[in-house]
């Protein structure tokens, strides 16, 4: 490839004379469904001269000092679309996804360029999806006009490089996308990283609730794909599965072949990680009932003496304690190294610690669920400082007084985050 010192303003302007624009296009994957969804159209410049392949930003650093963004913007559109109708068998049946360059939106709004190619082409504008770089948009208010314009003409929106540096979240209700994809910054390694699959998961969540599919950019591992399909993406698109590649006739079938093997061991993978938490589950179940069946015994003031040797006999258990139906503690709350805890913010809490607005209290007792435990959303214990999951339980003292019994338990997917306490001098 050429970059910009091999590159000229008249070398420009003989590209957007000649039409001198390679398209490439990369599959959208749903690896569900095993098939391509759809392409996103990636243009090259081809050198007047010497026929080398130019990077597109090479072609728009040149261009907008030249002034001649909006034309090369224009073109790599058409050129796009044209390939793409020419070399799919099916265009109707797939979405195809242009970016956009969104520094020039006051300058299409109202010219509605992009939808007259359309037309010329006798292409559907739903399946086309408009991306949109939001951090080169300068006017609000243009972007809303934009986007609400091409709307309702009947093309789709994408929110493009969610989750990189930039990105402002604020504009998710300007544009309301139809597509969020989250950038290669938070896919890369993120089947090792817990902070890059929290963000991943939270984004994934505000996506589907404004009813919007998400997309993971830039998976170029196996894991990372398939940790992206674990946390809810719904579309994949990178290098693992495939490179951008030149358009041919049978360019959905050469796509499409990796995806069986890829679903098999994606459905591999939930089967066995399945299995591994019922396990752990069963584990957790028998622990609380033999718990239960020896507190069962005792009466409230002998527990507090109780509490040591029963968190020792429980190897997967990392804090132990029982509430009354206030949800105020009662007892003392036993820990399997008391010493860790007496640092920083975390401490073992005193009885008469309120705990009523715990989920693992008021959802076990206040809606009176049937069943006979219930297992919290993972948490920082304050007193610990460890990301760990309390099950609670109902049982009855030996003078037949109602308790709840809490249980703090670190699974094995959450171990690798260690203690939050080291920060504090832990």
């Amino acid at each position: 490839m050429l970059f910009t010192a091999d590159f000229s303003e008249t070398d420009l302007k003989t590209i957007l004379d000649r039409e001198l624009i390679e398209v490439h296009f990369q599959p959208l994957f749903s690896i569900r469904e095993k098939k391509v969804v759809g392409f996103e159209g990636l243009s090259r410049g081809v050198h007047p001269e010497s026929g080398k392949l130019i990077p597109p930003l090479t072609l728009l650093k040149i261009a907008k000092d030249s002034g001649l963004t909006l034309e090369l913007d224009r073109l790599f559109r058409k050129k796009v679309l044209e390939t793409f109708k020419r070399c799919c068998p099916a265009p109707q049946e797939l979405i195809l996804t242009l970016n956009f360059e969104t520094s020039i939106i006051d300058k299409e709004i109202g010219t509605l360029n992009l939808l007259h190619i359309c037309r010329q082409l006798n292409m559907d504008p739903s399946g086309i999806v408009i991306e949109i770089l939001e951090s080169k948009v300068k006017n609000t208010e243009a972007l809303s006009r934009f986007v609400h314009i091409y709307r309702e003409h009947g093309f789709l929106v994408a929110l493009d490089d969610v989750g990189k540096g930039h990105s402002n979240m604020d504009r998710i209700p300007v544009i309301q996308p139809d597509i969020l994809k989250i950038d290669r910054s938070l896919v890369m390694s993120l089947e090792s990283d817990y902070h890059r699959q929290e963000v991943f998961k939270a984004l994934v969540g505000l996506s589907h609730k404004i009813g919007a599919l998400v997309l993971a950019e830039g998976a170029e591992t196996e894991e990372e794909t398939l940790e992206a399909m674990e946390l809810g993406a719904d579309l994949i698109q990178g290098y693992y599965i495939s490179k951008p590649q030149e358009a041919s006739v049978d360019f959905v079938q050469q796509a499409t072949r990796s995806l069986d093997p890829l679903a098999d061991r994606f459905r591999q993978r939930m089967v066995d990680k399945f299995n591994i938490r019922k396990m752990q589950h069963e584990r957790y179940s028998l622990m609380v009932e033999s718990l239960v069946g020896e507190f069962s015994t005792f009466n409230l003031e002998e527990m507090d003496g109780k509490m040591p040797a029963a968190l020792a006999n429980h190897s997967v258990a990392e804090a132990l304690y029982v509430l009354d139906e206030k949800g105020l503690q009662t007892t003392l709350m036993a820990c399997r190294n008391p010493h860790r805890t007496q640092k920083g913010i975390f401490r073992l809490p005193p009885k008469g610690t309120d705990y009523s607005m715990r989920d693992y209290f008021y959802n076990l007792l206040e809606a009176r669920l049937e069943r006979k435990a219930y297992t919290s959303e993972p948490y920082i214990s304050p007193a610990t400082g460890l990301f760990c999951l309390t099950i609670s339980t109902r049982f009855n003292d030996r003078n037949g007084v109602p308790l709840i019994l809490c249980v703090d338990v670190v699974p094995n997917y959450l171990k690798h985050m260690g203690r939050i306490m080291t920060l504090f001098g832990g």
